[in-house]
């Protein structure tokens, strides 16, 4: 009678035992950064600073939108595009961020992307303007706020092989302090 008392707790016990082991594996590494994703996961790029791709795409100069999101920007030759990255950026730190210029776009055949200034557009984010404590990129009452995205565009002109063919590209963000840049993999 003594064991068969025993053997109706074993199975409590064992549930215990598991959910004691689940909690304890969530909890760990709960305060790391997530320092790399996919394109709209909110990726970490500083302390308490968090960008998220809400689209990226080729942009078409003869089409609306991409006309306004265009403006200012020289016509290409046929073997190269333009693309757009669509991001988000919220800075819930104490002090302001400034974002870094030299991010880069990266193809999988090694081939670097910088971004090109889209100020004048409305659209664009703007590198020269740090985003203050509790703010976000785009700013609310901006016109990128208000576009289909909801995002501040980042514009760079590739190479069409490397739109099409050399994929997937790769969104690299430096990180201040730290040796390896966030990176986002972008759905083009």
């Amino acid at each position: 009678m003594d064991r068969v008392r025993k053997l109706r707790w074993l199975p409590v016990a064992l549930l215990a035992a598991g959910l004691g082991t689940a909690l304890l594996a969530a909890g760990c590494g709960a305060d790391e950064e997530k320092r790399s994703g996919a394109e709209g996961e909110f990726i970490s790029v500083g302390k308490d600073v968090d960008t998220q791709v809400q689209l990226t795409r080729l942009l078409n100069p003869d089409q609306r939108p991409d006309d306004a999101f265009l403006r200012g920007q020289a016509p290409l030759p046929a073997s190269e595009t333009y693309l757009g990255v669509f991001l988000i950026i919220e800075n819930d730190s104490d002090k302001p961020y400034t974002v870094p210029r030299d991010m880069k776009v990266v193809d999988t055949q090694g081939n670097e992307y910088l971004p090109l200034d889209t100020v004048q557009s409305g659209f664009g984010l703007d590198f020269g303007e740090p985003i203050p404590p509790g703010g976000k990129a785009p700013p609310p009452d901006s016109p990128a706020s208000f576009s289909p995205t909801s995002g501040a565009l980042v514009l760079f002109r590739v190479k069409q092989e490397s739109a099409t063919d050399n994929l997937p590209l790769e969104l690299e963000i430096p990180v201040e302090g730290e040796k390896e840049p966030a990176r986002i993999e972008l759905d083009v």
